[in-house]
């Protein structure tokens, strides 16, 4: 439940990620073109997180083929971190049909993005 918009102290603020202090992420989905062994999988999530969520700073919850990614740590997520992540899924040739959504609140917005 969003909170409401009321006046509250900058304390306040931090403590529910509202107001100055709100967090952005984003959601993406990456079909796999084929099916891959678990040995694959785990390799590929590594390779993806060295390569793109951890060079950026970002913070990962799902999987190789769907999830939410947001900034490690206070802050937000970018759309240049939306851009290089959907690069990256796109020139990989695991994948098809890559689609990465727009940034949302990262504590306060349903999942499931309808991805344009």
């Amino acid at each position: 439940m969003i909170p409401s918009k009321k006046s509250r102290k900058p304390r306040q603020e931090k403590k529910m990620h509202v107001g100055a202090f709100q967090e952005f992420g984003f959601e993406y989905v990456a079909e796999l073109k084929e099916v891959l062994s678990p040995d694959q999988e785990a390799q590929l999530i590594h390779v993806f997180l060295d390569e793109v969520i951890e060079k950026r700073d970002l913070a990962l919850s799902g999987w190789i083929d769907s999830g939410f990614v947001c900034r490690f740590g206070p802050g937000s997520a970018t759309d240049e971190d939306r851009a290089a992540l959907k690069s990256w899924l796109e020139a990989r040739p695991e994948f098809k049909n890559v689609q990465v959504g727009a940034l949302k609140d990262a504590w306060y917005s349903p999942m499931n993005t309808e991805f344009a």
